[in-house]
């Protein structure tokens, strides 16, 4: 499923990844874009970004487990006791990928 949902997303520009996100408890809509997709532990995860307004970031990443349900693809949230390890994951994953950017900052 990750695979099909990503080499669909590479095939879409920006607009196309947006999405809108509500808050179920307050009803709040969140404007993302999906940035990246990927596997842990057998579960498929969505990275979103929301646009933030921070002097030193312009995005804030989500991360939200990608499941299905009835043929449709619902994104829920991480359960909190897993928030930790899941981003560690795609952090230690990012680096593999693409490099330490706090090395080259350093040069």
């Amino acid at each position: 499923m990750a695979d099909e949902l990503l080499n669909n997303m590479l095939d879409m520009d920006d607009e196309d990844r947006k999405i809108t996100l509500e808050d179920e408890e307050t009803g709040e809509s969140i404007e993302c874009i999906i940035d990246d997709m990927f596997q842990f532990n057998g579960k498929n995860y969505v990275v979103l970004l929301r646009p933030i307004d921070e002097p030193d970031y312009d995005y804030e990443a989500i991360i939200m487990e990608s499941v299905e349900q009835d043929g449709e693809y619902l994104l829920q949230t991480i359960p909190e006791e897993q928030e930790e390890i899941i981003c560690d994951y795609y952090d230690k994953l990012c680096e593999e990928l693409y490099g330490d950017d706090d090395e080259e900052s350093d040069e």
